[in-house]
């Protein structure tokens, strides 16, 4: 093989290579510009689905905030279905579905009122609960001028849980005579624990047809439901 055919195989074989290079290179582009294209077409499909999933969060946080808004409602309104005004327990004799002032618990340990409000006539009911064995003492009840009304004694070892409801009343025996001296804010303590205290309000308002309770205390009726009812005479 002469000198010039050798350099002929060489060039043909050089050609061979660059159009075999050309074609590798051709083929990674191509990959590339595939690559670039799923790219932009997956980031085209999250964009979209961004914006999907913020309008269903703004649909279902609209949604919530609306449910919300709509329980306090409800809440509200069933708490003012509850309740009826004073004039209005007045002019129907007492003979209305709800009351004046609902229950609202009032707490001082173990120790349970049901509400932070009365009229003149009704029941403050009292509970103590979850007593443990060696819990004993009394419960005091003051007046708003400071007068011990009443004493409840307790004894965790005979009972874990008590009750009971008392009316605050004309008692001559206390000189309470008056009713101004039972209305105001009442006091409820432990004996040797005075400085925790729960305390709830009597208004002036009575009761309808419990008007008579409040005109003199002549005799003073005592309504407890852990004793018989009685009388005590002056």
């Amino acid at each position: 093989m002469t000198y010039i055919q050798k350099k002929s195989v060489m060039f043909r074989k050089i050609i061979l290579k660059y159009k075999f290079q050309k074609k590798k290179i051709n083929i990674f582009e191509e990959k590339e510009r595939n690559f670039m294209l799923y790219l932009l077409r997956k980031f085209y499909r999250i964009r979209l689905l961004k914006k999907f999933m913020d309008k269903k969060v703004g649909i279902a946080t609209g949604i919530g905030i609306a449910i919300i808004i709509g329980v306090i409602i409800f809440q509200i309104n069933q708490t003012m279905w509850n309740t009826s005004s004073i004039e209005e327990y007045y002019e129907k004799d007492g003979k209305v579905s709800s009351v004046v002032y609902p229950d609202n618990p009032q707490f001082l340990g173990p120790l349970q009122i049901n509400k932070d409000k009365y009229l003149l006539g009704e029941h403050v009911y009292v509970v103590l609960k979850d007593l443990k064995p060696g819990d004993k003492g009394e419960v005091l009840f003051f007046t708003p001028k400071g007068i011990l009304y009443h004493e409840w004694a307790f004894d965790g070892n005979q009972n874990d849980f008590m009750k009971k409801y008392f009316k605050p009343q004309l008692l001559k025996g206390k000189n309470l005579c008056e009713k101004e001296d039972l209305v105001g804010e009442w006091t409820v303590m432990f004996r040797g624990y005075e400085m925790a205290q729960l305390t709830f309000e009597m208004t002036e308002d009575i009761l309808p047809r419990q008007e008579w309770h409040f005109e003199e205390c002549e005799i003073a009726y005592e309504l407890d439901p852990t004793k018989e009812y009685s009388i005590k005479e002056p």
